[in-house]
């Protein structure tokens, strides 16, 4: 089957069955809002401790866990608002 074909079939799979889409996409589809990948440049464990969400060190102290998960993923992250890839996912 040649791309073309494949293409065609992959939107009658779509078109057959409105409401079941997924999109597969990367951390940084969410950098235009502000959000930043997880790794690489710029990425988030670039500047933050990860192991702060480690279920050990949640156990041990889940008090600090929640104070840092709240700062990084509430405060910061909660004030996203959605770009343009998010709108057009979400239009589909």
């Amino acid at each position: 089957m040649d791309l073309p074909e494949k293409i065609r079939k992959a939107a009658s799979v779509i078109r057959q069955n409105p409401g079941r889409g997924l999109a597969f996409t990367g951390a940084g589809v969410s950098v235009e809002s502000g959000i930043p990948p997880f790794r690489g440049r710029g990425g988030l464990w670039n500047t933050v401790d990860p192991s702060f969400i480690e279920l050990n060190r949640f156990h041990a102290d889940p008090e600090g866990c929640w104070a840092k998960i709240r700062e990084v993923f509430y405060d910061h992250w909660g004030k996203a608002e959605p770009n343009d890839a998010h709108k057009v996912l979400a239009e589909w």
